[in-house]
């Protein structure tokens, strides 16, 4: 398999892949940051079954040693002539960024190119830019999921909600918030946090204060532990639910009876294109995949398929993309099968509840079982 360094190019060399040369899909992710290093495992594996069925071949572009910027790496794949798509950015924060980047709105989309990001899950990223597509459900349709299950299968009505202070925890907070108050909830504190600078004693001592009988958590999989540190210190044992951002906590024994929000569990994917992925994610990296390399995959797929397909330039392939589950058929994909609404967001893609049964499983792994009742349940 084909992986390609990322070098700066010139206007002048804007041309697509030629004379044989591999469609290269961009790694749209900032290395070191969290999942990067199963975003780039499930893009190798989706290029190795792309080049395997032939005769179109691609390649991974890796992000260039040193890069940090997200802007920055969005100039340098989008002005790369040999890179057909970009598969990223996982963050909601970043893709708003970046959205405009790869559309090249400064010269109304005159060089731009298909970004299909994995995670980003923002509702504002709906219908951003016909050039900008997703896998994952938004955070409007995973917190509603979440708040319906809370009330029917949880049966709570006083909900405390502590989230992350970026574009993620505010939007997943407030459309929780608004379901949970329809559906007959409280809302009995909502107070948001920073990574790296909270004092979680004194976040637990208020959600005891307030007496919840659940707490919702969309943020980081190690902010979630150290709140559920301190909220057991303070004796707040009512059930924890994570969204999907935590996925990460399973790790950890203190997580045991907690819930978690997720778009992709191993022992729940059953397609074809699901058992392929598994047997070679197994087989390569001795471990369970999470829903970076799932969903990674799922987006470099549907990229590569299109492209094999015949619309083989950067317009000709966002044309494409649009007609996936409308008029075209939609492709197989390990989570689920791809289909983009007229926003672009994935077409009937569900959210799982999983709760921690055990520690020492990452994310989706063995240590978690899905509830048989609410969102996600079969």
């Amino acid at each position: 398999m084909a992986i390609m360094g990322l070098a700066a190019t010139g206007a002048c060399q804007r041309q697509a892949a030629g004379d044989g040369a591999p469609h290269a899909i961009g790694v749209g992710a900032i290395p070191g940051t969290p999942g990067y290093e199963n975003i780039v495992r499930g893009l190798e594996l989706a290029v190795e079954r792309l080049n395997a069925a032939g005769p179109t071949r691609f390649a991974v572009r890796l992000p260039p040693a040193g890069v940090s910027s997200p802007v920055r790496l969005a100039e340098q794949l989008r002005e790369d002539p040999t890179v057909i798509a970009v598969v990223g950015h996982p963050e909601s924060g970043n893709t708003l960024e970046t959205v405009p980047i790869y559309a090249d709105a400064e010269h109304e989309g005159a060089n731009g190119v298909v970004m299909v990001s994995q995670t980003a899950s923002s509702p504002r990223l709906s219908g951003v830019s016909p050039w900008f597509f997703r896998v994952a459900p938004s955070d409007a349709d995973a917190a509603q999921h979440t708040a319906h299950w809370v009330l029917d299968t949880l049966g709570a009505r006083r909900a405390a909600i502590i989230y992350r202070n970026d574009s993620y925890g505010r939007d997943w907070a407030s459309t929780f918030a608004d379901v949970f108050g329809k559906g007959g909830g409280i809302v009995a504190t909502r107070d948001p946090y920073l990574t790296g600078v909270t004092e979680w004693e004194a976040y637990a001592s208020l959600v005891a204060l307030r007496k919840p009988d659940v707490v919702l958590f969309p943020g980081d999989a190690d902010d979630a532990v150290q709140f559920l540190r301190s909220l057991r210190a303070r004796g707040v044992r009512v059930p924890f639910v994570g969204g999907d951002g935590t996925e990460g906590i399973a790790r950890d024994t203190i997580a045991v009876g907690a819930y978690v929000s997720a778009f992709f569990r191993a022992d729940r994917a059953s397609s074809p294109e699901a058992m392929h992925f598994l047997a070679r994610y197994r087989d390569r990296f001795r471990q369970e995949p999470d829903g970076f390399a799932a969903l990674s995959y799922d987006a470099a797929i549907v990229i590569g398929r299109t492209v094999a397909g015949g619309a083989n330039t950067r317009p000709a392939l966002r044309m494409a993309l649009e007609g996936i589950g409308n008029g075209t058929p939609s492709v197989d994909g390990v989570v689920g099968r791809i289909a983009f609404d007229q926003n672009h967001d994935i077409k009937g893609r569900p959210v799982l509840l999983t709760r921690v049964t055990r520690a020492g499983a990452a994310g989706t792994g063995t240590g978690t079982d899905v509830p048989k009742t609410g969102a996600g349940a079969p």
